[in-house]
């Protein structure tokens, strides 16, 4: 099994988020992503177990690397088009749709909480568990690079016992 990382950007995402009502969406968007980059980076150098690479070359994966962070900004710019360069777009419709484009059976989305059990997506979204475009970027059969995914999980991170919940 192979496992990859995209990491959201964390407090430099929503200060630019709390400033977009005087910048472009599509602008904003991109410095988001680029924030997310750097985290990605910043993150796979505290383990020299760790990679962080930016290509989907398969001579860019090392299977023995414990956590491969990838950084998304070159893929989403270049290689794949059907996602929308607005605030509706997060690391949960980026991480969907990597995970499609890569043919992946399983989504784990680590989160700072889980949801109840009893919700549906349209719920999530509405209470910004996940973002806007999340449900769009699983179910949408618009573009033929992209497979289905098998099972979808949210894992609570912060819980020492990693509860998850399945979709």
């Amino acid at each position: 099994m192979f496992n990859l990382c995209i990491v959201g950007g964390g407090q430099p995402v929503q200060k630019i988020r709390d400033l977009d009502c005087s910048v472009d969406s599509s602008e904003s968007h991109w410095s988001a992503v680029q924030q997310m980059d750097m985290h990605a980076r910043s993150l796979s150098q505290r383990s020299s177990n760790w990679i962080f690479f930016d290509s989907l070359n398969p001579h860019s994966f090392i299977s023995t690397a414990a956590i491969n962070f990838f950084g998304v900004e070159n893929w989403l710019r270049f290689e794949i088009s059907c996602l929308p360069e607005s605030w509706d777009v997060t690391s949960d419709s980026i991480a969907v749709v990597l995970a499609r484009f890569l043919n992946a059976e399983e989504l784990i989305l680590l989160k700072s909480t889980l949801p109840e059990s009893d919700r549906t997506l349209t719920q999530l979204m509405d209470e910004g568990y996940i973002d806007r475009h999340f449900e769009t970027a699983l179910t949408s059969s618009s573009d033929d690079q992209l497979s289905t995914i098998e099972h979808v999980k949210f894992v609570n991170f912060r819980d020492n016992d990693l509860k998850e919940l399945k979709l």
